[in-house]
Order: structure tokens, then sequence, then C-alpha cells
């Protein structure tokens, strides 16, 4: 649980659409817009953790073993695929800051959002499964996948709550602009080295 949990966090820290999102919420609105937005990302997490997990176990289990590995190879080299770009970054990122054109928070609506933007990203759906991929075989109980289903949850919700809370601020914000390119090429590096692990494991149970 703790290394998924720790290959979750570099996940998170590399900037997607989810990101984007909630620092453009924080940064040119509020810390409550943020913080909806974190919201809607974490129930839309709730659909793509749960089609993965429960989706692959099942999975797994009628169909055996090499049906494991074979995943464990799939999502290894999804995973270096996306270290790979990760790793070869070399601009920072900037932020517009423009908070003249505020519009009125409508809570249901700030969540429906965060919500379509996580939901319609479907690289979520095979990051999750390349991430539960190598630990398939010791998910063997229903109450495991709810445990780990409820960790992704949580631990998404409590990264972009800190997000959005960071990014209201300017400091923050100048920081991460100056520094984000080697958060990326860091976060690359531990996606490579997982997904060659990945990798490596799949061959090695295949040809034994």
């Amino acid at each position: 649980m703790l290394t998924i949990l720790l290959i979750h966090l570099a996940g998170l820290a590399s900037p997607g659409p989810d990101f984007f999102y909630v620092v453009r919420q924080s940064a040119s609105h509020s810390i409550k817009s943020g913080t909806l937005a974190a919201t809607g990302i974490s129930i839309g997490i709730i659909f793509w953790a749960a089609f993965a997990i429960f989706g692959l176990t099942l999975l797994s289990k009628g169909m055996g073993d090499t049906f494991q590995y074979v995943i464990m190879m799939i999502g290894g080299s999804y995973l270096t695929y996306i270290g790979s770009k990760m790793v070869r970054v070399k601009e920072n990122i900037t932020f517009k800051e423009d908070k003249s054109l505020l519009t009125p928070l409508h809570t249901f609506t700030e969540i429906k959002k965060g919500l379509l933007i996580n939901i319609f990203n479907a690289k979520a759906g095979v990051y999750f499964t390349s991430v539960i991929s190598a630990y398939l075989g010791n998910i063997t109980q229903t109450s495991q996948m709810f445990e780990l289903l409820f960790l992704f949850v949580v631990s998404t919700f409590a990264y972009f709550c800190l997000v959005a809370l960071l990014f209201s601020r300017r400091l923050v914000r100048q920081f991460y602009t100056k520094y984000s390119r080697y958060i990326d090429n860091i976060s690359g590096v531990i996606f490579m080295l997982f997904g060659l692990m990945l990798i490596y494991e799949g061959i090695t149970h295949l040809i034994s």
C-alpha cells in the first residue's frame, strides 16, 4: 500500500489536466474555487480507480497469472514512456494571473467542472491500471480493494486541497514557475524506474 501511495503521489505531482485546473482556479479565483475543483476531481478518481482495481482483479482471477504479467509489462511500458517525456522537460511552467473578470462561484457547478475534467481524461484509467498491475497478486480480498480505493481518493483530495491552498499564494506560484521543470524531471525518473521494474518482473515471471 505504501509503495502504491508513493507512486501515486509522484503521479499527482506531475502536471496534468487536473493539476492545472486546480492551480488555475486557485490562482485566478480563490482557495474555495480550488477546493471545489479538488472535490470534483476526487469524485472522478472513484470511477477510474474502481475501474482499475475491481476490473483488473476480476480479470486476473478469471484469466490466471499470465494476464497479470502481461498487464505488468504493458503498464510498465506506459509508465516508462510517460517518465521519459517528463525527464526531457526543459522549460518551466508559467501562469496567467488576471482576476479582473471573476464570476460568482456556484458550488455544484464548480464540483461538476472538476469531475468532468477527470472523467474525460482517459489517461487516468491507463495510469491507475499501470500502477495497480504490479500488485494484483496481493489483492485477494474485497476489503483490500476498497481500502486501496479509499487510499487513492483521500490522498488525491488531500493533495489537491493543499495545491489549492498553496497556489493561492503568489510566492508559491513564483517558486513553482522557477523550478517546475525539476519537479517534472524527478517525477519522470521515479516513473521510469517503477515502469522498468514492472517490465522486468513481468518478463521474469513469464519465462520462468
